[in-house]
């Protein structure tokens, strides 16, 4: 935008209020600033992306001390800052740059260390502005600017340069144009649900508790990499995947096991040995349709028992077993597209807590915390990688 049009664009009748712009672009006219937090707030604002700022203090948030007249015209039109110009301090660029650079350090190492000491917040109660959470997962995402790193990363082209990859486990790598899925009104598909459940659950877990991948469930049961093809259990599909369990599948406390449901919806199962309970829960309420994904985790740890086990009575063991289908206790979705968000959720509840209410979140509490956009921060921040998506500036 030309700085002609931009005093065109002003009442030109409020001398008052062009003096302090003309004031302002000369104190910034000699302070070149090319930092990744001016040009992503120009762009957003821009666009229309930015929402206007409720207070002074947001104002400061976003502002580096270098921030020039280019990044701040807009806003000083729109009124959402004061046109009271202030003088930037005397330390040098590098200083300053070197600095930030300690404080992401610094906030790296507090995000790591304080992910697991929040809980959930219900959708009537306020929360703080710079800390969106999800259940038992607190996530610092440095005020506005990695928030719109995550939008861009949501917003741009798919472009594999922007895929995300993992040291730990790279065959549950998870592609950019996956990643944008987290975008508004989407379905998840399986790379998230992997993604998320591999990446940043499953080092969250304890050594006795094990997650299987969306693709257990369609391999024992034969529909395709989709499930999409008609059910029909084959045991033999799957029956190694218990040897990749570390300590064994009998001596660990709970599986978990994320459901894709003809490739339209998102259950959640939990194998519980300790309680010897198979539970599911299914964000659209109790179906039919749920007791083909019970009774099947049943049939299935009736084969793995017979293969651990050849001697015992499979058949009295399995008679000791629960099966309860607990869906009408868990937070109901009210539209067709976030089921994979309730899975998450739903996971993310059992994993840190044990357990689900109706109250543990709501869909109004998924829209107003941005969960999608936390979901992408987190897959982002487990990458080995971190892609960032670059302005026109850089």
């Amino acid at each position: 935008v030309d700085d002609n049009e931009e005093e065109d664009n002003v009442d030109d009748n409020d001398e008052e209020v062009m003096k302090r712009i003309r004031h302002w672009r000369a104190l910034c006219s000699d302070l070149p600033c090319n930092c990744v937090t001016c040009n992503i707030f120009e762009e957003e604002v821009q666009a229309g992306q930015v929402n206007i700022l409720d207070s002074e203090a947001d104002v400061a948030n976003i502002q580096c001390q270098y921030h020039p007249w280019r990044n701040t015209r807009i806003e000083i039109m729109k009124g959402y800052v004061h046109l009271e110009p202030t003088t930037p301090s005397s330390q040098s660029r590098e200083e300053y740059l070197a600095r930030q650079e300690t404080i992401e350090a610094m906030e790296d190492d507090q995000n790591q260390s304080t992910e697991s000491d929040c809980r959930s917040t219900p959708a009537n109660q306020s929360t703080e502005s710079d800390c969106e959470s999800i259940p038992n997962a607190r996530i610092y995402i440095d005020g506005w600017l990695r928030r719109a790193m995550v939008t861009r990363l949501l917003q741009v082209k798919s472009s594999p340069d922007y895929n995300l990859s993992y040291a730990s486990n790279s065959a549950y790598a998870v592609q950019h144009e996956s990643l944008k899925r987290l975008g508004p009104s989407r379905w998840l598909n399986d790379e998230l649900i992997n993604g998320f459940n591999i990446h940043y659950l499953g080092p969250k877990l304890d050594k006795r508790s094990h997650i299987f991948s969306s693709h257990f469930m369609s391999k024992l049961l034969s529909t395709g990499d989709h499930g999409t093809n008609p059910p029909n259990y084959k045991y033999a599909n799957v029956e190694t995947w218990s040897n990749r369990i570390a300590g064994g599948l009998f001596n660990q406390h709970n599986i978990f096991v994320p459901i894709n449901h003809q490739n339209i919806h998102w259950l959640t199962l939990r194998i519980n040995f300790l309680d010897k309970r198979i539970s599911l829960w299914d964000s659209q309420g109790v179906k039919h349709t749920n007791v083909l994904y019970t009774h099947t985790a049943l049939r299935y740890l009736g084969d793995e028992h017979e293969n651990a086990f050849p001697e015992g009575d499979t058949t009295k063991w399995l008679q000791s077993w629960r099966i309860e289908d607990l869906s009408d206790t868990c937070p109901q979705q009210e539209n067709d597209f976030d089921c994979g968000i309730f899975h998450l959720l739903n996971l993310c509840l059992l994993v840190n807590e044990g357990g689900i209410s109706l109250e543990s979140y709501s869909q109004a509490s998924i829209t107003t915390k941005e969960v999608r956009k936390i979901v992408a921060y987190l897959l982002w921040a487990a990458s080995s990688n971190r892609p960032v998506v670059k302005t026109r500036y850089e």
